[in-house]
């Protein structure tokens, strides 16, 4: 019996051309807008209310709303228990970047 396990970590930049692999579950939210007729809409739609969302909490020194903006990429970790290279993914995770547009 194999103890040891072995695992990956994946990242994917969640922007409007993100597509959700094929064993990202149904249940993700993030997933769910990146498919259908209307994906690439609803990806822009997404990321422009939380640019928005971000600033709205920094309206200091921030008329016009538009100073900062968030990125945002998907990590995933993928664990092999077995040692047989069949992965299943364990967790996702956002990771967060923020840019500053002030100039100084």
């Amino acid at each position: 019996m194999n103890n040891e396990f072995t695992f990956t970590i994946n990242s994917v930049c969640f922007d409007e051309n993100y597509h959700p692999s094929d064993n990202t579950r149904l249940t993700t939210n993030f997933a769910n807008l990146a498919r259908g007729s209307m994906r690439q809409q609803n990806l822009r739609n997404t990321l422009k209310m939380i640019n928005n969302r971000f600033n709205a909490l920094a309206p200091w020194d921030n008329p016009k709303g538009d100073r900062y903006s968030v990125e945002l990429e998907i990590v995933s970790v993928d664990i092999d228990i077995e040692g047989n290279g069949q992965t299943f993914p364990t967790i996702e995770v956002l990771k967060t970047t923020i840019f500053e547009y002030k100039k100084y």
